[in-house]
């Protein structure tokens, strides 16, 4: 009977990454943020597969957006 396919740990931080950006995105929430970044660091200096030097390069791009969309849209009036 074959062994069942272990995760590989570069793809869980690469989707933890992208689901904690997604929930910063709801929620706004400071310590989200932190680990997020949090994250990246870990990305950074881990990156010894090309797949997480990428990712990590996309993501480090991505976050400053997702992270001043939310606060601009935090700031902006509402319309009534």
């Amino acid at each position: 009977m074959p062994a069942t396919p272990t995760h590989i740990t570069h793809e869980i931080v690469i989707k933890a990454t992208v689901w904690l950006m997604h929930r910063y995105q709801q929620t706004r929430c400071k310590k989200l943020a932190r680990m997020v970044e949090q994250h990246l660091r870990w990305m950074q200096t881990g990156a010894a597969s090309p797949a997480l030097a990428n990712a990590c390069q996309r993501l480090s791009f991505e976050w400053p957006a997702v992270s001043c969309a939310t606060t601009l849209a935090a700031r902006r009036p509402a319309l009534h």
